[in-house]
């Protein structure tokens, strides 16, 4: 009799335990669940998850026109238009991008203020750079009829850095083609002339120093040298405005002579580059590589 009654005791117990409803558990995760919910652990459970669309959100990309120009300690600003420019304030330990600029710190004294132009798509181009010193100066950088750039002086028109000739006259110079007939004229084989109204001033094309000055079969002389090769000589002139003494320096508004006092007079002009006679419109055009009317069209189409 123990052992079935306690058989029949264990088999009753069993079957109590199975018919037993788990409400306490049901409420207790219930809870769970809106807990849960209401702080947003699902919503951070699902963000740690690898899925698409759940990886870290890459950093903002910063315009390579101002990464460019900060990683030189430039200041960058926008312009309009899809413009930029980069600005430096010059001092002995300033590092700058390119030989240009480099050049125009050399220029600069500390404190001057130097500003890149360009457009943001090609901000290595640029299209101007000023340099603001004692005077501000403004280099637009072009391109030729070859398609190459240079970079011109807005104040002069002249090729930068390289010298930069004034004509001597405010008048015309014959032009010397390549069949010109020189029967006559053997003199302008190694010269140019020049004509102008009687009496007119003549100026140095190139600040120099005097090498020789007198008086030949044709008037008047004076040599100058202009530095980096390059002499003039002037000849035929008429009469001194200011008696040249070499070794003398002089400047282009500095009137070595004048013409002759004719109604029309002439003078003549050699221009010798490392010892070699260059032809007036040649030099003239190498140091000026872009007309006027060019400057003035670019000009006009900068964005300020």
């Amino acid at each position: 009799m123990p052992v079935e009654f306690s058989e029949f005791q264990r088999k009753k117990k069993r079957k109590r335990d199975q018919n037993q409803f788990p409400l306490l558990r049901i409420i207790f995760f219930f809870t769970l669940i809106v807990i849960a919910y209401t702080n947003g652990w699902f919503r951070m459970l699902v963000d740690m998850l690898p899925l698409p669309g759940n990886e870290e959100p890459p950093p903002p990309a910063v315009e390579e026109w101002i990464e460019g120009c900060t990683s030189y300690d430039g200041t960058p600003f926008e312009l309009k238009d899809d413009y930029a420019q980069c600005s430096w304030i010059v001092n002995d330990s300033l590092e700058l991008p390119n030989a240009f600029l480099r050049y125009i710190k050399g220029l600069a004294s500390d404190g001057a203020k130097i500003h890149w132009v360009a457009t943001k798509k090609d901000f290595g181009e640029a299209l101007l750079v000023v340099l603001e010193d004692s005077t501000r100066n403004v280099f637009l950088h072009m391109t030729r009829e070859d398609s190459s750039r240079v970079w011109i002086s807005s104040k002069t028109g002249c090729l930068f850095p390289g010298p930069c000739p004034h004509v001597p006259l405010g008048w015309s110079a014959l032009s010397i083609m390549d069949n010109f007939d020189f029967e006559g004229l053997e003199t302008l084989i190694s010269a140019d002339v020049f004509t102008g109204l009687g009496e007119a001033p003549i100026y140095p094309i190139l600040p120099g120093i005097v090498l020789e000055a007198g008086r030949d079969s044709l008037g008047m002389f004076v040599e100058i040298s202009h530095g980096n090769g390059i002499t003039s000589r002037m000849f035929g002139i008429g009469s001194w405005k200011m008696a040249p003494v070499v070794g003398r320096e002089i400047t282009v508004k500095d009137a070595v002579g004048r013409l002759s006092p004719q109604d029309s007079s002439s003078f003549f002009l050699t221009v010798r580059q490392n010892g070699l006679f260059v032809r007036w419109k040649d030099f003239y055009k190498s140091t000026h590589p872009v007309d006027s009317a060019q400057i003035a069209i670019f000009k006009k189409h900068l964005p300020f």
